[in-house]
């Protein structure tokens, strides 16, 4: 990485995983500050994915625009994570080893998740449907006196 320039500062960013890219929510110059920001954010949003990354200027960058070489330094997996807690960098948690898959998993099938579906909504969405077409016909399709 190139050495930071005095005229710009290291900055921390907090960012949520969105879609395929990640978004930024925050940029500080206090580190204290930003980790601070960042587990309050993992206590509010526990389900989603954040990180929290060390933004140092790239002064050998050719364009106008400010350029970043960026460095990992805490990130939350709801996956991996307990409740409330973000897995700091370099401080993985220990690994369960996993169970045996079932045969068909071996054989390369795939499990499926059972969702459930709203069949109530759509039973009551068809029955207004049935029931506001029914009041329209009477009303405007019959020939009338």
């Amino acid at each position: 990485m190139a050495p930071v320039p005095a005229g710009q500062p290291t900055r921390f960013a907090i960012q949520k995983a969105r879609g395929k890219g990640w978004k930024t929510l925050e940029v500080g110059e206090d580190l204290e500050h930003a980790r601070a920001r960042f587990n309050l954010m993992v206590r509010v949003n526990p389900r989603a994915y954040f990180r929290l990354i060390q933004l140092d200027h790239n002064a050998d960058a050719g364009g106008e625009g400010m350029e970043f070489n960026w460095k990992l330094i805490e990130l939350h997996d709801p996956n991996q994570a307990g409740p409330n807690q973000a897995v700091p960098v370099g401080q993985g948690r220990k690994t369960v080893p996993a169970r045996p898959a079932p045969r068909a998993a071996a054989k390369g099938a795939r499990r499926r998740e059972r969702v459930p579906l709203p069949l109530r909504f759509y039973a009551a969405v068809v029955l207004a449907g049935v029931l506001i077409g029914g009041v329209l016909y009477l009303r405007y399709g019959l020939p009338g006196p």
